[in-house]
Formats: C-alpha cells, structure tokens, sequence
C-alpha cells in the first residue's frame, strides 16, 4: 500500500506505435512527473511497425517488452495483456490509459483492484461520444483528464460523473523548440519576401477541413492575389485538395510544403503571417495552434474545443463561427492585408503560450489530480 505522500508508481499505456498525436503529450507528462520524483514506466503498441518506440528510447523512457498493446494483436493477445497487466499492476499505483484499447485492457485488469487505479486521458472528441462501452468504461474510471475545459464540461455533463473525477488540462509545447527568430522556408518554397502567407500544419485527411480553407483562401486571393497558403503535412486526402486548388483556380497561390518535422517544422511556422487550425486530430491539445503562438504567429481557427480557449479573439488571433467559410475568409484578410496587427497579435500569442501552456504547468495539474484520485474510494460501476 502506498503511503500518503509518498512518490506515485505510474505505468502510462499507450496501444500506438507511432510518435503522432497522444504520443507527445502523453511523453510530456511521463518527463514531468519523473522530474517531480514519481516512478514511472511506459507500454505501448510492440506489435506494429512504427517509430515510437525508438523515440521512446532517446528520451529515457524504454517501453516494456511484456505487452503487446495493439489492436492488431488479436482476442488471445487482449486476454494475455489483461493477465499480465494485472501482474504488473501490483508494482504501480495508476495505471494511466490514453487510448480506448488500452483503457479497456486496464480496466478489466483491474476488477479487483485494491488501492491502484485507473486513469484515462481523453486525447480527442472521439471519446466524448455517448455509445454504451464508452459510457460504461468512463463510469468505471477512477480519474479522467480532458484536455481542454469544454471537454471537462462533456464529460461531467454527458457521463454523469463526478467533477472531482475530471481535471482539465490546457496543451502544452516547448516554447524555445518553437521560437520567433530563425530561418523560415520562403526561399525553399520560391515565395517571394513580403508576400503575405497563412499556413496550416495538419495531416491532409478528410475530417480536417482543409477544403474549407481552399474556399476560403479563393476569397483571399480576389482581394490579394499576391497571397499565398502554405500546407504543411501529407495524408490520404492530399490528392483530393490539389484537385480542389486545381478547381478553383489556386495552383499558383497554393504550395504544398510536405511533412515537416524538427527544425524544419519550427521554420515552417516562420513562414507563415497567419498559423490556421480548423479540426482537431488525435491530439484535441491542437498542438500546432499551440506551436504557431510559440513561433509568433497569430491563429485563426474555428471556435471549438482547445481553439476557442487557446486564442483570445481579437488579442492573439481571430475566432470563425465553426463551417462558416466566408467568416473564415474574412479573419484571413483581416490579418493578412495587416501585417502589423498580424505581428502584434503573434507577439500577444507568444507571450500568452509561454504564460499559461507550459509542459511543467500540465505536468504538475496532472500530478495533483493523481495525487487526488488515489485519495478517493474506487469509481463506482469499478467491479
């Protein structure tokens, strides 16, 4: 039994094997809480192809070899990952779950649980949906951490739980990883200097609105045509959005820039004037929203979820009713055709990120709501 006060045993279980989405955040708050003096472990997916094992390994964090945690491992892996989390389970006191899959593995590892108990991070709005697994899951869940406020608000309010069982979280980047000085890629991508520029930073997949901001940016480019959208990332929706620049007329006010990452994902966000969010992805954090303001740069997103409470409308960026194109259009010239405005809401944007969105900020929330959690009895519906 754990002794109050005493450092937290935390094994994190992420059913991933890629170093996208949840995977950052969730590594993020594994560093914190290890700074803080806490033990913690990491499982994640070992049965796929990926690279976020080795990414694991450079920041100090070896997955364990004893779970296979992947949807892809089939029924008779599931059962021999619930048996040998249970026998893990003994050395830890949270097992903190950032999937479905690994939720579920956890949970039922932990019908009896003694004092241990089960933590969820809800990444996306995906899981703030009301079917029947999903509500029993989460009632049955001794602490979930949203990453944003709204959807703290869903989950108390759709799932009838407690609020003392719900912490919301705000996303958190690296703010000297990101910074406003530095190279950018005008040149790499022959756009000339003083050209105004928006961007956006997302995998190219339908859901994530980038169709929209193609019509909207056909509006821009009436009204300047000198401007260019730069579109960062690649997907299985890319084919169809150079399809739809082609149709409206864009190819030569459109670049696709490719996927980024490192230095040279710092130096996009350079690139841009204005940094554009319209879907969150797996990672409801928004981090490129988050990443743009730590290089500087205005958002201009939809107002949903993590968006609306990261850029304070009119002081660090601008807010659209969500789907409205126009409205959209409109927010891009307003920044677009005036640089200076653009430049001093980035400035505000930066200092507003590197104020309030900070991984050690996140890393000690966390720490509290674990802290809290393993104060209280079991969830109901847990056994």
């Amino acid at each position: 039994m754990r002794a109050s006060g005493a450092p937290m045993r935390v094994l994190e279980l992420l059913s991933s094997a890629w170093w996208t989405g949840p995977a950052e955040p969730m590594a993020s708050v594994a560093r914190e809480l290890r700074a803080r003096g806490h033990r913690v472990e990491v499982a994640v997916d070992a049965v796929r192809e990926g690279n976020l094992r080795e990414a694991l390994r450079a920041r100090g964090f070896p997955p364990r070899e004893d779970l296979a945690l992947s949807t892809r491992s089939g029924p008779i892996a599931y059962l021999r990952d619930v048996r040998r989390l249970a026998a893990a389970a003994r050395d830890f006191d949270v097992l903190h779950a950032n999937f479905s899959h690994d939720h579920a593995l956890a949970l039922l590892a932990l019908r009896r649980r003694g004092g241990r108990r089960v933590v969820r991070t809800v990444h996306s709005s995906r899981s703030l949906r009301t079917d029947p697994l999903q509500r029993l899951q989460h009632r049955a869940t001794d602490g979930l951490v949203a990453v944003c406020e709204a959807h703290a608000r869903a989950l108390v309010e759709r799932f009838g739980l407690p609020e003392e069982r719900v912490l919301a979280t705000r996303g958190a980047v690296d703010a000297e990883a990101f910074r406003p000085d530095g190279p950018d890629l005008r040149a790499a991508l022959g756009i000339e200097a003083g050209a105004p520029v928006a961007g956006i930073v997302s995998r190219i997949k339908p859901g994530r609105r980038h169709e929209d901001l193609v019509d909207a940016f056909r509006d821009v480019a009436d009204r300047l045509p000198e401007a260019r959208l730069v579109i960062v990332g690649r997907g299985e929706g890319e084919e169809a959005i150079r399809v739809r620049v082609a149709h409206r007329g864009l190819q030569r006010q459109v670049v696709f820039a490719g996927y980024r990452t490192g230095p040279e994902l710092a130096a996009a966000y350079r690139t841009f004037d204005v940094n554009v969010l319209l879907a969150e992805g797996n990672d409801g954090t928004c981090r490129a929203l988050l990443e743009g303001m730590a290089a500087g740069r205005p958002g201009v997103a939809y107002r949903f979820g993590a968006p609306a409470e990261a850029i304070v409308d009119g002081t660090t960026g601008l807010l659209a009713p969500e789907g409205d194109v126009p409205a959209l259009a409109a927010a891009l010239l307003e920044l677009l055709g005036a640089p200076a405005r653009a430049r001093a809401l980035g400035a505000a944007a930066r200092e507003r990120m590197a104020a309030l969105f900070t991984e050690a900020a996140r890393g000690e929330a966390v720490e509290r709501f674990l802290a809290q959690v393993l104060a209280l009895p079991p969830a109901r519906g847990a056994d």
